[in-house]
């Protein structure tokens, strides 16, 4: 399948197992409307034409559609996106440009589809932009795991989140992005162990220079990753997610929440990032669970490129 579906968000652990996925062109219509609104949102913030007003009220109004997919109303989430899309256009005066068809590969040079086999032969499907200036380099280079929410997939980070911001950045700190399905790093940190022994195999990593930053769920699997293979991750971002961090060596964390999350509260993770000795909180206002999340990956960019190394 493609590029997420709508609700891209993602619910809290205990309800994953709640939410039947759609099929077929439910699942294509909801990651239609989710990428109009990825699109929308992130032209008409690039052009610095969302008021703070406005931004909360589409915020709130993608918010409830992400609820609707969440109970398994996925034709009434597609009308309320869609909703979002046009509330936002007449706020804004910006147009949304147009969605390509899924699945597709993105403009970013150096992308590529990949499979990494994890624990029992699984395969892990994923996503690597290897951009040429970042290969090419004399220095060994850095690395960026990107774990999605739930609802999401191995696209997320590469052609929606604020329209693949995330790649573009990662380029531009000479980073090699990596964007998997996240669920198999949330179960284990062996998925982990073999990602970084294959990108060991095919370039020069530098081991001081080894990211992650997750979305919700992905803010979850980022935390346990922290715990469990502190010494091998240089920074951590955590966006309207994570969970405390205190064990020997922790990396830094930085964890971003949204003033009007209603599915993981900032306060929850602010919380989170007090229980967390390496860990700092920053909040976003006027932004909600998922279109935070282009905005967050700017800020946990500009962070982890102050960061020292270790």
């Amino acid at each position: 399948m493609g590029v997420a579906v709508a609700a891209i968000a993602t619910a809290p652990p205990l309800l994953i197992a709640q939410v039947a996925a759609p099929a077929g062109a439910a699942r294509e219509e909801l990651a239609k409307a989710y990428l109009r609104m990825d699109r929308a949102y992130a032209a008409a913030d690039s052009a610095a034409r969302i008021s703070d007003s406005t931004r909360a009220l589409v915020n709130r109004s993608f918010d409830r559609a992400t609820l609707s997919f969440f109970g398994g109303r996925f034709a009434a989430a597609v009308a309320m996106i869609d909703s979002s899309v046009q509330l936002l256009t007449a706020a804004t005066g910006v147009e949304a440009p147009p969605v390509a068809a899924v699945p597709t590969l993105s403009a970013f040079p150096g992308d590529s589809r990949r499979t990494l086999i994890g624990a029992n032969g699984a395969p892990i499907p994923l996503r690597v932009v290897a951009a040429p200036s970042v290969v090419k380099s004399q220095r060994p280079v850095g690395v960026l795991l990107a774990l999605h929410g739930a609802g999401g997939d191995e696209n997320m980070f590469v052609d929606a989140y604020g329209r693949g911001i995330a790649a573009r950045l990662a380029a531009e700190q000479g980073l090699i992005l990596v964007s998997p399905v996240t669920l198999p790093f949330v179960q284990s940190a062996e998925p982990f162990d073999s990602l970084m022994a294959m990108l060991r195999r095919e370039y020069r990593v530098d081991s001081a220079r080894v990211f992650v930053m997750g979305h919700s769920l992905g803010s979850g699997a980022a935390a346990g990753l922290a715990r469990a293979r502190a010494a091998q991750i240089a920074g951590v971002v955590c966006l309207a997610g994570g969970a405390p961090v205190a064990v020997p060596n922790a990396p830094p964390m930085l964890f971003i929440g949204a003033e009007q999350d209603p599915i993981v509260s900032a306060t929850r993770v602010k919380a989170a990032a007090a229980a967390t000795p390496t860990g700092i909180y920053e909040q976003l206002p006027f932004e909600g669970h998922t279109l935070m999340v282009r905005n967050g990956v700017k800020r946990g960019f500009a962070w982890l490129a102050e960061l020292p190394k270790r």
